[in-house]
């Protein structure tokens, strides 16, 4: 039986699951290897997470914008571009996060990662309806 996800991610990460629809963000292939990923379930099936998984990039780029990291099997880094069009929740994510890791003094990348081994595996255990 699959360990229980945190309710306050639970929202998140059944939108995070939608993205695989998006053809702006899929099929992603690897320009190193070639390797082409057709859906999210995919592309995190099939890929291993970075340190930093995913950055808030609201304070670097003018568009608020979080970028996701996973390496291919050959070792290059892969990034997908989470824009608010692609993922309209963003700024709420990043708030929700913010308060999560003030209320469990915790730090930030700490949260993140924690919601990135949760929303991964939502995913996986969901891939017919992210497809």
């Amino acid at each position: 039986m699959s360990q229980p996800y945190n309710s306050r991610f639970l929202e998140f990460m059944k939108s995070f699951a939608l993205i695989g629809k998006d053809s702006r963000l899929f099929p992603k292939k690897c320009v190193t290897c070639g390797k082409e990923y057709r859906s999210f379930p995919e592309f995190i099936h099939d890929t291993s997470p970075v340190r930093h998984c995913l950055e808030d990039c609201r304070d670097v780029s003018d568009a608020l914008a979080t970028l996701q990291y996973r390496n291919c099997p050959c070792g290059s880094t892969l990034v997908l571009i989470l824009t608010r069009d692609i993922y309209p929740m963003l700024d709420v994510f990043w708030e929700m996060m913010e308060k999560e890791a003030a209320e469990r003094n915790k730090p930030l990348p700490e949260v993140v990662s924690e919601f990135r081994e949760q929303c991964n595996r939502f995913i996986l255990e969901h891939q017919a309806q992210s497809g």
